[in-house]
């Protein structure tokens, strides 16, 4: 069951991360993003790599996200991204029973962390080391925790045969960090991404959800995500680019902690995300629509969870 708890807590929603190449908005350009999403998994990476079933039949999950970026001068942008935002829908594959009878309506529904951060290109065309071959880019920001989760509420609803939500997949911790951008441009049509994330977490004190009713001090450590993307961007005419990329994302968890516990649940993932987009100049307002999958390669103590995302991307300038 601790193990089981474990993996939702890390859930894989893989959702490609907004604008992770190094590139930054012009100065008073707005992007507006919106998403759905779809995941799945029936089956999980164990501690040694190994896929097994998962319990209780897997999980489905749907899930919207939405992000504002602004272009504050031509080397800065900062962004407001919250992605996903909602799982608003979600079911288990099976009834989940742990020991109080059947109950088919258990979810992992709930709200996510919100990100909020400002880019900087430190070396580009329009960095501050102007450089038509490379770009640079590092931002800094934090992960605002949304969810709201009552383990002794959780808990009567499934007693009682009620929908219920087993547990959050967001780590609920204040989250703090940066992220790193390089891009070398082989052609003007062809360029390679390096893309790091690191995000360290505050211990944070909240009710078990092994034992409602019962406060623990959970230390998550950090999350590591590290990805090269080739893209290529295809020029059809002066108001249509077509674009595709083919991320290799790899993502890390060190062991966690419950009051001061070590939980023997170090877990990594890596994942082939595939992706092509539409960018459209010829009316009032620039769009894009970008359609990706990810699916897992290989991993440890990680949901083998395949995604399927719908980005919309609107510009306006002010």
């Amino acid at each position: 069951m601790k193990k089981l708890a474990l993996l939702l807590l890390a859930l894989a929603i893989v959702i490609p991360a907004f604008a992770d190449d190094a590139k930054v908005l012009p100065a008073g350009v707005l992007r507006t993003y919106l998403l759905l999403a779809q995941s799945s998994y029936d089956e999980t990476y164990d501690d040694d790599g190994d896929t097994v079933d998962a319990a209780f039949g897997g999980v489905s999950a749907w899930s919207t996200g939405i992000a504002l970026e602004y272009g504050v001068t031509d080397q800065i942008t900062a962004a407001l991204q919250w992605t996903p935002a909602w799982i608003f829908s979600s079911s288990f594959g099976d009834p989940i029973n742990l020991g109080a009878g059947p109950n088919d309506d258990g979810n992992v529904n709930g709200l996510e962390d919100l990100f909020i951060g400002a880019k900087v290109q430190i070396v580009g065309k329009n960095g501050f080391v102007v450089n038509d071959a490379m770009r640079f880019a590092a931002a800094a920001g934090i992960k605002i925790p949304l969810a709201q989760y009552d383990a002794q509420d959780e808990q009567d609803a499934y007693i009682a045969g009620d929908e219920f939500t087993f547990s959050p997949t967001s780590k609920q911790a204040l989250g703090y960090g940066f992220r790193l951008y390089y891009d070398y441009l082989v052609t003007d049509s062809f360029w390679i991404n390096l893309y790091n994330e690191t995000i360290f977490y505050a211990p944070v004190e909240k009710d078990s959800i092994l034992a409602p009713g019962t406060d623990v001090e959970y230390e998550y450590g950090y999350d590591l995500t590290l990805e090269v993307e080739p893209h290529y961007d295809y020029k059809v005419d002066n108001t249509l680019t077509l674009s595709a990329a083919l991320p290799f994302t790899y993502t890390k968890m060190p062991e966690s902690e419950e009051d001061g516990v070590g939980q023997d649940d170090e877990s990594n993932l890596l994942t082939l995300g595939p992706n092509v987009s539409a960018f459209w100049t010829g009316g009032p307002l620039p769009m894009e629509l970008e359609v990706g999958y990810a699916l897992p390669l290989m991993g440890k103590n990680n949901p083998a969870s395949k995604t399927f995302t719908v980005i919309f991307k609107s510009y306006m300038k002010f």
